[in-house]
């Protein structure tokens, strides 16, 4: 009996530790810096484009939801191209998952600064991709 307790209460307080250690998102996020590679696919032959161009990758993400370690909002791209995006932090309250009809990715957070990373999950272009943004509001 002691030991179920105990269980349940070094759960209830690392739930707890975990809500608490997840930074706050809601905001404008502006790329700083960027770097992507593109290509068709084996089917959809397309030019390899590498770019360290900060207009490569996302120019913006905007965060308008946020639940504990679960967020949602959208990215901007430089062709007008916009992506709904959802989004988990991991346990150590800095390291991100996140989704989007094209592309899944990672992330790491510190203060007002967030490296960004994604893959295309597409079956015509094959890309990948890395922002810094910093939050801007």
């Amino acid at each position: 009996m002691t030991k179920k307790i105990l269980l349940i209460s070094i759960m209830m307080f690392s739930s707890l530790a975990y809500a608490q250690s997840v930074p706050n998102l809601i905001g404008t996020w502006d790329a700083v810096s960027a770097v992507s590679a593109s290509s068709g696919t084996e089917e959809k032959q397309a030019r390899l484009v590498l770019s360290n161009k900060k207009d490569s990758a996302i120019l913006k993400l905007v965060i308008s939801t946020q639940e504990g370690a679960a967020f949602q909002g959208e990215t901007s791209w430089r062709d007008g191209l916009k992506n709904i995006v959802v989004g988990v932090f991991h346990k150590d309250g800095k390291t991100l998952t996140f989704s989007s009809d094209v592309g899944v990715g990672t992330g790491y957070v510190v203060n007002d600064e967030m490296e960004f990373c994604s893959a295309s999950v597409l079956t015509t272009k094959n890309r990948a991709s890395c922002t810094q943004l910093k939050k801007v509001k």
